[in-house]
């Protein structure tokens, strides 16, 4: 696969947004509702399983319930608490599972996500196109989180390919620019059939 005139050996993928849809703001509502204060929760709450120092590992479940009945009155039990943030709130992208088995034909994949520990168990017992990657790099194992080039360096040591010989796909512009800045090829994602046409122009095997 040719980009830019570069032989492509790796292809990276994020998770959320690209292999598969989400809306995370569904974790906050189940939570805000049982807080002393809703809004407020709503408010301070947003996009909080995304908190660098969950998605890195630094807080851990239980830590993160004792921190919310402290500081916003939440009123559920851990077994609640826990039963609220392991519920799904992801589903598959249609169309993803089998272009990612196509390429894994042709090419090292390597799936790049910023995820906390507890919910990374459950979207890897939900989707078995993951099996298709080589490697299963995810930030609460790794202590580093997207954008951080750290984390870039990090998947080029790993497969032993420079970042030359990288493509990265996030649906995150910030993170693809991030990797781009360290050489690596990048796309942000919008659609299956859009990725599908940059491969096809780049001449990716299996499509």
């Amino acid at each position: 696969m040719r980009i830019a005139g570069s032989q492509i050996d790796v292809l990276i993928f994020d998770l959320f947004g690209v292999l598969i849809g989400f809306e995370d703001g569904l974790v906050t509502e189940r939570l805000a509702r049982r807080c002393a204060d809703p809004t407020e929760a709503r408010e301070r709450l947003h996009k909080f399983t995304a908190w660098r120092d969950v998605i890195t590992g630094v807080v851990t479940l239980p830590q993160l319930h004792r921190e919310l009945v402290d500081s916003h009155g939440l009123t559920m039990s851990h077994a609640e608490f826990e039963a609220a943030w392991l519920e799904p709130y992801s589903w598959p992208i249609p169309g993803m599972a089998g272009l990612v088995a196509r390429l894994s034909e042709h090419y090292r994949l390597v799936l790049l996500s910023n995820v906390d520990r507890d919910y990374w168990r459950v979207v890897r017992a939900m989707h078995p196109e993951l099996d298709c990657f080589e490697l299963l790099l995810v930030s609460c194992d790794l202590g580093m989180a997207k954008p951080d080039a750290a984390i870039y360096r990090h998947v080029s040591r790993l497969t032993g390919v420079e970042p030359s010989g990288c493509f990265f796909v996030d649906d995150t512009a910030a993170n693809v620019e991030a990797a781009r800045a360290l050489g690596f090829h990048g796309h942000v994602f919008s659609s299956v059939e859009r990725l599908t046409d940059e491969l096809r122009s780049a001449n990716a095997g299996g499509l």
